[in-house]
């Protein structure tokens, strides 16, 4: 749009700026009225579409929850066991496929590593100084068949200290210890590896010859099987539990499902001692006899509720944006007041809302009879729902395959078909976006209108800034011409008639 002009009208002393200005006001409304409603139309109803995606989006994370956890969704499971509390003797972990169960467990054997300790007395003259050269551990193979081995440099003179922190920086898992007392010192490596299958640690000194009175470094050597001047103080051994008196086996403290079906068992003490008054105890390798616990894994309906609850909480909450979104404009002696919801009054929303209804209320499961509302689902007067707990936990105590597979079916559950419903909405070039894309090309339309409307305007301006310049010049002459008559007329000399 053209400055303001504001130099008509100086010719001839006319404020024809203003004349233009209001001209040019009166035209511009004219011609934008409705270019302009259908911009604010146009942004109002993408920024409602926009909204509704979002809502959308949401809801379908929700079902998402439970669409993609099909096999553990419904399947929660609570886990008690007869264990003191905060004693720690283990813990047990359900997987996806645990079934329920009920059995007594005893921690019989806790899975160990070897250990070696060898002393280095004063009175042998043992001056803590060594010989330069390697030492290399070698642990067998690992469960992939590959050697693990490793090996450390010692420098002539080095210290057990030194040693002791060559040999903590590997990665194997084997680790060293040192104790000085007034004797001297005692070296302990524990090999890391537990299991009856763990292979003995074999460490392998190779010497370069250093200075007199130096240590050999042979002194640290062991074949696995030959000890040399170490003495085994730990042997390397399974974890054993009992289940129901039968003995289960692992090289770690850890028990997988494998082993124990459906459960992670993790072993962390020895069963308490029992009695003879004990009738489930077990015994272990030295005859000892162990306590048993009792170990309950039993459907969880509780967390499985809180999961229903938060689908109910996603649906009320998409409700409630649909209801808003859609609300009508009031009006006040016939003139809309603006005050309904950026979609207000699209049928395609109250489509959408009742469809969705309809969805839940009507749907039934495979086994005959069962609908949502035996479930503990009820519609309120709004469209939300409610939920009651004590009525789905029924459900699922009484059938709770029924129950998952009301809801959460591959091919046949509700939120299978909602998701796949609202899926048609959200997804990339879906429903929404079509309708965003129309509106976005209404838009450029609407931008190329108002170029059209402002050139319309500029050219209006222009023609009367011309017409009244002219007009301004034209009364600016006749002006002067008037001043010049005016000085003439009243030059001339007056007369007087006689009688």
């Amino acid at each position: 749009m053209a400055s303001t002009i504001t130099s008509l009208g100086i010719a001839s002393g006319n404020d024809f700026s203003s004349i233009v200005e209001e001209l040019v006001k009166l035209k511009k409304q004219s011609v934008t009225r409705q270019t302009t409603k259908r911009s604010n139309a146009n942004t109002i109803e993408l920024s409602g579409v926009a909204s509704l995606k979002s809502g959308l989006s949401t809801f379908k994370s929700t079902l998402t929850a439970f669409t993609e956890n099909r096999d553990t969704v419904f399947n929660a499971k609570k886990i008690t066991t007869s264990q003191a509390e905060n004693a720690n003797l283990f813990t047990v972990e359900a997987k996806d496929d645990a079934s329920n169960a009920d059995f007594q467990l005893g921690v019989v054997q806790l899975a160990k590593s070897e250990k070696l300790t060898q002393s280095f007395k004063n009175d042998d003259g043992f001056t803590n100084s060594f010989e330069a050269g390697k030492l290399t551990f070698d642990l067998g193979k690992d469960e992939n068949g590959k050697d693990r081995s490793f090996s450390i440099d010692v420098s002539d003179g080095d210290t057990l200290e030194t040693i002791r922190k060559r040999i903590n920086s590997n990665d194997m898992g084997v680790t060293a210890s040192l104790v000085k007392t007034s004797a001297g010192y005692s070296l302990s490596i524990d090999a890391g590896v537990t299991g009856d299958a763990a292979s003995p640690l074999k460490i392998t000194a190779s010497d370069q010859k250093g200075g007199d009175g130096k240590t050999s470094l042979s002194s640290l050597g062991t074949d696995g099987n030959d000890l040399g001047s170490w003495t085994r103080t730990q042997k390397a051994q399974d974890a054993i539990i009992t289940v129901d008196g039968q003995e289960v086996h692992s090289s770690s403290n850890t028990f997988d499902d494998n082993q124990v079906a459906g459960l992670k068992i993790s072993v962390n003490k020895l069963s308490e001692a029992a009695t003879a008054a004990d009738t489930d105890a077990v015994s272990n390798k030295d005859g000892a006899l162990l306590k048993t616990y009792n170990v309950k894994v039993a459907t969880d309906s509780d967390t499985t509720a809180d999961k229903i609850m938060s689908f109910v909480n996603g649906y009320n909450t998409l409700i409630s944006s649909l209801t808003s979104l859609s609300k009508s404009n009031t009006y006040t002696d016939g003139v809309s007041n603006e005050d309904g919801g950026d979609l207000a009054g699209d049928g395609s929303v109250t489509s959408l809302k009742s469809t969705l209804q309809s969805m839940i209320s009507g749907f039934t499961g495979s086994e005959e009879g069962m609908t949502i509302f035996d479930m503990g689902l009820k519609f309120n007067k709004d469209g939300t729902l409610s939920f009651y707990r004590d009525d789905f936990n029924s459900a699922m105590a009484k059938s709770p395959n029924a129950v998952a597979n009301l809801f959460n079916d591959k091919d046949t559950g509700l939120f299978s078909k909602l998701d796949t419903y609202v899926n048609g909405y959200t997804k990339s070039s879906g429903i929404l976006d079509q309708r965003t894309d129309l509106l976005n090309k209404e838009k450029s339309r609407i931008a190329d209108q108002q170029t059209r409307d402002t050139e319309t305007i500029e050219k209006y301006q222009a023609q009367l800034t011309k017409t009244y310049a002219n007009l301004d010049s034209l009364m600016a002459g006749f002006s002067s011409s008037l001043s010049s008559l005016s000085s003439v007329l009243s030059s001339l000399p007056s007369s007087s008639s006689k009688s």
